[in-house]
């Protein structure tokens, strides 16, 4: 039996890339080289670049410190400055030309902050309305000047501040009789610091005068409260039979003479028919 003769094939030879292929793939490659490095740069870029937010807590209110946090990044050292400006003015371009006040403190000779930081300052509102708290970046701007250096970048935050909390309430712990001696109780209590004032006056139409200021009945009741609920309690004379009184409560701050209540009730008190009447 005769084996057929085994025939060994020739080895193929290697493809060859032509000259112009690899020549766009070695441009290929470096423009998507390019482009990456471009897109990193510009990653880098966008993370150092300046920024800056505010935020307030706790809620703003009158005559009621809060504080004013600001968190920034900078690329170079730079100055934080804040300011808050009056209900209806806006931020201007540069601390230099606005007309708020400054809560941050000056700089001289300082290199300034770089980097991701943070920093707070306290402010307390003298009045309610909407207010604006407005921020600043700026680079130093010489040896000889404190500030008004070029501004990097400029932000904002409304400040709304609101009337203190104050609660007032009048009430006879027993019923007054005519010709008897009796018992006024208030209850009262603020978030700052106020004065309250209670009067009695013969009851008319026109109710409790629209301030303590407007009349001078004695007082029967004047303390200054913070916190609370506080209770005063106080004597008041025999009142005849037939008589209607009406018990007025205001709450001011105290350096207003009286002249801007923040909060009112009063209390009716009828013996010709022995009722007494809240109103709020």
């Amino acid at each position: 039996m005769r084996t057929a003769p085994h025939t060994q094939h020739p080895t193929a030879p290697a493809r060859r890339v032509p000259q112009g292929a690899r020549c766009l793939v070695i441009g290929w490659c470096a423009v998507a080289c390019g482009c990456l490095l471009v897109a990193a740069l510009g990653l880098s870029g966008a993370a150092l670049a300046d920024s800056m937010s505010l935020s307030l807590a706790p809620e703003p209110v009158e005559e009621l410190t809060s504080q004013i946090t600001w968190t920034a990044t900078s690329e170079r050292g730079t100055f934080t400055v804040v300011a808050v400006n009056n209900p209806g003015v806006p931020c201007a371009a540069t601390p230099k030309a606005d007309n708020g006040t400054t809560v941050t403190p000056g700089h001289l000779l300082e290199p300034g902050n770089s980097g991701a930081y943070t920093g707070t300052t306290n402010y307390t509102p003298p009045s309610t309305g909407a207010y604006t708290v407005c921020g600043w970046l700026e680079l130093p701007a010489g040896l000889l000047e404190t500030d008004g250096g070029p501004v990097t970048v400029a932000t904002s935050l409304p400040l709304d501040v609101r009337l203190p909390h104050i609660s007032l309430a009048l009430s006879f712990p027993r019923r007054p009789a005519p010709g008897k001696r009796f018992t006024l109780d208030l209850l009262s209590s603020s978030e700052v610091e106020r004065e309250v004032v209670v009067e009695g006056i013969p009851y008319t139409r026109r109710g409790c005068p629209v301030n303590y200021a407007a009349d001078d009945a004695q007082h029967l009741v004047d303390v200054n409260v913070t916190g609370g609920p506080w209770r005063s309690a106080v004597n008041v004379s025999p009142l005849r039979t037939g008589a209607r009184y009406i018990f007025c409560a205001w709450a001011d701050p105290p350096t207003d003479d009286g002249l801007y209540p923040e909060a009112t009730t009063s209390l009716l008190l009828d013996l010709a028919h022995r009722r007494q009447h809240g109103r709020r």
